[in-house]
């Protein structure tokens, strides 16, 4: 019978650790052609959409699919977790939490190996949901010090620093623009729901790594081609799915300053084949757009969790 696990149970039963592990394992086993991504596809209606994304993972022995709609109320996650060896399904999960974590951890796998190791200053731009795991991720990976954060509205980056204080041993500042959330960092991370360019090209210094994460549309950006076009090395999660979605660098290509044939996906990073950084003064810039790979990973091990604790519903 496959298990039925809530938001609550999620919730409860992932952190950013097992995330980090997830994701840098679905990284690894992409890059060696041991798990194949299938990117997102929407049915679209004036209401709003239905959206699929499915992968394989023979290695981890998953296979499955997030589904999720945007409709009137917000959007609503659901996995879909299949058993590769036999075909059963095995669990379903509520994946709202589930995919806040595994975006955070995928942000911060990219700095693990993108990043210059002595990173300790980050901005965000954005002060959401998904800014929080974010600097979760981020705090997991490196010995941080300092967060400069910047969103249009200043409340919430003042909720934002009350959050985040007590959940990591950071100093949080708030800024006043996106510019100076960026100024001196180490690592820069664009989270924002914005339409037009937050982070420009004289915002960029020597040494930084930019994950671009906000966006999965491909006629918005939150980093201008001119930036793009100052990161000595692109990389991106899939790229089928960048194609279709990175609206950042499909910008950047139509105004002549990227080609794709110089874009590396992270997995071949993560798996040795390909170098990360290659100089403390290179600018990286990671375009995250999520796939399938990281809810299943994640699915896998927060299921392998519920099980050993007893937890969630058996559904006949």
């Amino acid at each position: 019978m496959p298990l039925y696990l809530t938001e609550a149970d999620v919730d409860a039963l992932g952190d950013m650790d097992l995330a980090l592990e997830a994701v840098e394992g679905a990284f690894d086993r992409q890059g060696r052609g041991m798990a194949g991504n299938v990117g997102r596809r929407r049915a679209t209606v004036p209401a709003g959409s239905l959206n699929v994304m499915g992968g394989a993972d023979e290695e981890l022995g998953a296979a499955g699919a997030k589904i999720y709609g945007t409709f009137g109320g917000g959007a609503r996650f659901v996995v879909v977790l299949f058993d590769v060896a036999t075909g059963v399904l095995r669990a379903v999960l509520e994946a709202g939490r589930l995919g806040e974590l595994r975006t955070g951890a995928a942000s911060g796998i990219s700095s693990k190996y993108l990043a210059r190791p002595d990173s300790r200053v980050v901005g965000l731009i954005g002060s959401g949901r998904q800014a929080r795991t974010q600097l979760e991720a981020l705090s997991g990976v490196h010995e941080l010090a300092r967060a400069q954060v910047y969103s249009r509205n200043p409340a919430n980056v003042e909720a934002y620093v009350k959050t985040m204080s007590q959940r990591v041993d950071v100093e949080l500042v708030a800024c006043t623009s996106a510019a100076a959330a960026a100024r001196g960092a180490d690592i820069v991370v664009t989270a924002t729901s914005a339409a037009g360019p937050v982070l420009l090209a004289e915002d960029l210094e020597p040494g930084m790594h930019v994950v671009a994460m906000g966006s999965n549309n491909p006629v918005h950006g939150e980093v201008a081609p001119a930036a793009v076009a100052r990161a000595d090395r692109v990389f991106v999660d899939d790229l089928d799915g960048a194609h279709e979605e990175a609206g950042d660098l499909m910008a950047a290509e139509r105004a002549g300053v990227l080609q794709w044939g110089q874009v590396i996906e992270l997995g071949q990073v993560v798996a040795g084949q390909v170098a990360g950084r290659r100089a403390d003064e290179e600018i990286t810039l990671f375009a995250s757009q999520g796939i399938a790979l990281w809810d299943i990973a994640m699915a896998q091990a927060v299921v392998e969790r519920a099980e050993a604790a007893g937890r969630g519903i058996q559904v006949p």
